[in-house]
């Protein structure tokens, strides 16, 4: 049976497709650091061009996050996210990066989020049905709401399904049912600012060092555990 490949780049496509991934690809638990999150992002094609899907995993936690919105060519919503959640890979459909020509927003993310390491499966894993129905199966009681905001967001279903996917492939896990927290974040009521202006505010963090707390986050976090750290980081 063949591995992933490894790099800064992968392509999952045939691995995805055997029912059984090899122990030598499940992942180790996190460390204390705050970043362990897998980000699933999709682009509308055609008339839909600029319509994104994108569901977040955070692997220390059980808790997926939805969202589906319109972006600019500029894609100033997409990278303002990937920003602040600072993902370790971003899995995208294998159609983004066909023969080496890649998308815009394939490009964009791969020379802007230097901590991600780029992911490819097939366009078929990005399945709306799969993915209205993993979380018919997965969401927790208390958050089935979930299913009523989403049901008719195409774009964040196909990101859940291959994410569900690709996250219980490298762990070599299956969910149990009722076991993740899923939510769904609008981008209603929300400033956004470009990842530039952030970066010259220190918002996030200190321009010359970057181990500094002394940005506008760092004064503001007083919180205690790593997923606080997290959660504060994401609220910012």
């Amino acid at each position: 049976m063949s591995s992933i490949e490894t790099g800064s780049r992968r392509s999952v496509t045939d691995s995805l497709s055997r029912s059984h991934p090899p122990k030598s690809l499940s992942y180790v638990t996190p460390g204390a650091g705050c970043t362990a999150v897998i980000v699933a992002l999709v682009e509308g094609r055609g008339l839909a061009k600029g319509e994104i899907g994108m569901a977040s995993f955070d692997l220390k936690r059980p808790e997926v996050i939805l969202s589906q919105f319109s972006d600019s060519q500029t894609y100033t919503q997409v990278m303002m996210k990937l920003q602040v959640m600072q993902p370790i890979e971003v899995l995208m459909p294998s159609t983004a990066c066909e023969a080496g020509n890649m998308t815009v927003l394939f490009k964009m993310i791969s020379n802007m989020i230097k901590t991600a390491n780029m992911v490819t499966v097939h366009r078929k894993y990005f399945n709306e049905a799969k993915g209205l129905s993993y979380i018919k199966e997965l969401c927790l009681l208390e958050y089935r709401t979930v299913e009523l905001e989403v049901s008719t967001k195409y774009y964040c279903l196909a990101t859940a399904a291959a994410l569900i996917k690709y996250v219980e492939y490298i762990q070599d896990a299956v969910y149990a049912p009722g076991f993740l927290k899923v939510t769904f974040q609008g981008s209603e009521n929300t400033a956004m600012i470009d990842i530039s202006t952030a970066e010259n505010l220190e918002l996030l963090s200190n321009a010359h060092n970057p181990a500094s707390a002394q940005s506008l986050y760092g004064v503001l976090n007083h919180t205690k555990t790593p997923s606080g750290v997290c959660t504060a980081s994401g609220r910012l």
